[in-house]
């Protein structure tokens, strides 16, 4: 169910509105929208949600990393000599790069700068999506060609023998920036596909909820921030920009490897202490949102299929009555092995993500250190230390090749588990908690039972009035107190059939399994009962304003 209660009495009175003034309601707009929605195959009407939610927030996500990486690609020359006795990262001289390679990856950053620029303001409804949309895609397209063609020009130009000219990391940055147009523009390609050709949801971006756009605004001020931060750090330190990116990108992931570029000026310790804190607290914002957002979005989607699948395991039979003690106690059933379920999956995906970026990231850092003599297992091991954020520092990337890769794998890897830890909070210590409660009970700390406060209302208050209205005028009152209660409060079959007797249209019939009703809905049974309550007042009302006002036949 979506967004029970709020929706559905705007809704009557804006399809009032709109039939008086003689033009379609939004609501059976959305109707019509709903319809070509369900002439879709299953598989696909299962994936609008992330082509309509995910694609937007990822593009808008990583739109100003991508540029970020962009402007790197353009701060050293593409190809490098590396005289005897030097590496590629000390001692190197770099060849001056051809002007046709700097005029595409100038327009590219151009290109991709305006198509960000466009999908903000496409976001803030200053820019229709009608406009945006295309223009955004077209044009970080068109980035990406524009970096994909000197990408592939300039392993032509690298002077021989390749053993003493390597790539500069400008040109792996611009690698990686060219993947990344690619990824954003594709995205943006199908959820447009999905609004226009499929008209599986609007042509908008306005569905977007408050929360996604603060993830989008934290990590575009991170991207800000680390970039501002290592334009700061190069001057004071004398380094060069990308290597200053590459310190400020473990640093403020808490890294710290601290071997290869150590504070050496008093300005650079002290601007540090500022530095460190404000980075390390908007990556603390930032792995919270994604948490929030991304994973427990798809855990969401993943629990709701549980219950369909509990439901029909669990669910009526013939010989079952509507709204009784029997179908109360299957939904319980149900939402326990749900909530299990969702527990586990959400363990189980954020700890298949730690491996595969762990062992992808170990091949990429074994590839990119080759010259170094790095072997897998040694690759696995500094990955393992990186994501864990102990930061050893007995290994670090060397290459040019390597660092770049550091610092996007890191600004990936080091949230996700992030991710896993607070993921392993929620089901292993949760044991841990619960056992140590059950010891304790039976031991030297035994649970006492709370006397009910003063300030809840018995429900059999709330029939002491006469008046149908005053009587959920009460109820409402008293289930508004369960609200916000952490954990959520859930109510007996007692109370559930005072509440449910005051809605006068039968509302015990299917109420529990039905796929309007509490079990599948987003809202905790506080809420779903204060909307459904509210519903039913609403009507009442309606009904005796219309009849005080007609008049009686005479």
């Amino acid at each position: 169910m979506n967004n029970l209660g709020l929706e559905e009495p705007i809704s009557s009175t804006e399809t009032k509105m709109a039939t008086r003034a003689g033009r379609d309601s939004p609501t059976e707009k959305r109707k019509s929208n709903d319809i070509d929605r369900a002439s879709l195959p299953i598989f696909l009407q299962r994936r609008w949600w992330f082509f309509s939610f995910g694609f937007p927030m990822i593009a808008g996500t990583f739109g100003p990393l991508a540029n970020l990486l962009s402007v790197c690609a353009l701060v050293q020359d593409w190809r490098v000599y590396i005289p005897p006795g030097a590496t590629e990262t000390e001692g190197e001289v770099e060849i001056p790069d051809p002007s046709w390679l700097l005029a595409l990856n100038g327009l590219s950053l151009a290109s991709a700068v305006i198509a960000n620029a466009f999908l903000l303001l496409n976001f803030a409804k200053r820019v229709p999506y009608r406009i945006a949309a295309p223009l955004t895609v077209i044009l970080w397209y068109l980035s990406a060609i524009l970096l994909l063609v000197p990408i592939c020009l300039t392993p032509i130009l690298i002077i021989q023998p390749r053993t003493t000219h390597a790539f500069s990391q400008s040109y792996y940055y611009g690698m990686i920036s060219c993947i990344l147009y690619l990824i954003i523009s594709t995205m943006l390609l199908c959820n447009a596909l999905g609004a226009y050709y499929f008209r599986a949801y609007p042509p908008t971006f306005s569905t977007l909820t408050i929360p996604q756009r603060t993830l989008m605004l934290q990590t575009i001020a991170y991207t800000f921030y680390l970039a501002s931060g290592a334009g700061v750090f190069s001057t004071v330190e004398g380094w060069e920009y990308l290597d200053a990116l590459y310190w400020a990108d473990y640093t403020l992931l808490t890294i710290g490897l601290g071997s290869d570029f150590p504070l050496e000026t008093s300005l650079g310790r002290a601007l540090l202490i500022p530095f460190a804190v404000g980075g390390i607290t908007m990556i603390g914002l930032v792995v919270g949102s994604v948490r929030d957002l991304v994973l427990e979005r798809a855990v969401i989607r993943m629990e709701k299929a549980r219950l369909v699948k509990e439901r029909q395991r669990w669910g009526r039979t013939d010989s079952m009555s509507s709204g009784t003690r029997e179908e109360f106690d299957i939904m319980r059933k149900v939402e326990r092995r749900a909530s299990v379920g969702r527990r586990y999956s959400a363990l189980a995906i954020s700890f298949s993500s730690f491996l595969i970026i762990w062992t992808m990231g170990a091949l990429g850092f074994w590839f990119a250190e080759k010259r170094q003599g790095w072997t897998y297992f040694e690759s696995l091991y500094f990955s393992y230390t990186t994501l864990l954020t102990i930061g050893y520092g007995d290994f670090c990337p060397d290459s040019n090749s390597g660092k770049p890769f550091f610092v996007i794998w890191t600004l990936i890897a080091v949230p996700t588990m992030t991710i896993l830890v607070s993921n392993l909070g929620d089901t292993l210590v949760e044991w841990v908690k619960h056992g140590t409660i059950w010891v304790s009970r039976y031991t030297v700390l035994p649970e006492k039972m709370e006397a009910p406060t003063d300030d809840e209302m018995p429900f059999d208050e709330i029939f002491e009035k006469t008046h149908r209205a005053l009587q959920l005028t009460r109820a409402i009152n008293r289930v508004m107190g369960d609200m916000n209660d952490a954990p959520p409060k859930r109510y007996g079959w007692d109370e559930w059939q005072a509440l449910m007797s005051l809605c006068e249209d039968g509302a015990m019939d299917r109420v529990w399994l039905a796929d309007d009703g509490p079990l599948f809905s987003d809202m905790n049974e506080a809420n779903w009962l204060v909307t459904r309550l509210c519903q039913e007042l609403e009507q009442l009302l309606e009904q005796e304003l219309y009849s005080s006002s007609d008049p009686t036949p005479s």
